[in-house]
């Protein structure tokens, strides 16, 4: 049985060593995608679509995920036709995320149409109540300081620690009821977690061949 167990838990451990590598290789993409687009965007946009032209092991998942990208960076530069154009290859190649959803909402908040970023973002709230920050901040825009409110608590109510910050925007509000926002604020865009496998350690039991541990970028 030892035996048997030694062999399982040393292919999980190679295993894990060739995911890891495959995380990281992607990663260090992304990286550079940002590296490059913050220094000049055309590098950026050329570096993105060398990638997926290229690089023949990308699925559809890691395509969408680039012209994601792409697109947030176009729209942190002000480049809003561009971005939304990303945004919608992304859509056409996997679906509609929340997060898409929140993305063009944005543009369409730029281009003034605040009823067809609204239908978006109740559409990306119905399937994860976060995104009720950004209905909050539509509100702002449109000077209802008091809905804007109401978006943030409903939220807010349900995890006082993890949603502090919803909070923390209501009482700004409160303290200082003329400053509201002029645009979407989008937190952490470029923050990730990455899931990588781990190998089992010298300490493990005696059925256990491994797991996994999460790494904050």
């Amino acid at each position: 049985m030892d035996n048997f167990m030694d062999g399982i838990r040393e292919d999980f451990a190679k295993q894990a060593e060739q995911q890891n590598k495959e995380v990281y290789a992607w990663e260090s993409k992304i990286d550079e995608l940002y590296r490059l687009a913050d220094k000049n965007l055309k590098l950026g946009e050329k570096y993105t679509d060398s990638i997926i032209e290229n690089d023949k092991t990308l699925d559809k998942w890691k395509i969408s995920n680039l012209n994601t990208i792409l697109g947030e960076v176009y729209y942190d530069n002000d480049s809003i036709d561009l971005a939304l154009n990303r945004f919608f290859k992304s859509q056409e190649l996997t679906f509609d995320s929340p997060r898409n959803k929140a993305n063009k909402a944005g543009c369409y908040v730029k281009k003034g149409n605040f009823e067809k970023a609204m239908t978006l973002l109740e559409q990306a709230s119905d399937v994860n109540s976060d995104f009720k920050w950004y209905i909050g901040n539509l509100y702002e825009i449109q000077g209802k300081r008091e809905k804007a409110i109401l978006e943030y608590n409903y939220v807010y109510v349900q995890d006082t620690i993890v949603y502090a910050n919803y909070n923390q925007r209501i009482q700004e509000l409160r303290n200082n009821p003329e400053q509201l926002m002029t645009e979407l604020h989008y937190k952490d865009r470029r923050k990730r977690t990455l899931i990588l496998l781990k190998g089992a350690g010298s300490d493990a039991n005696a059925t256990e061949i491994g797991g996994f541990e999460l790494e904050k970028k």
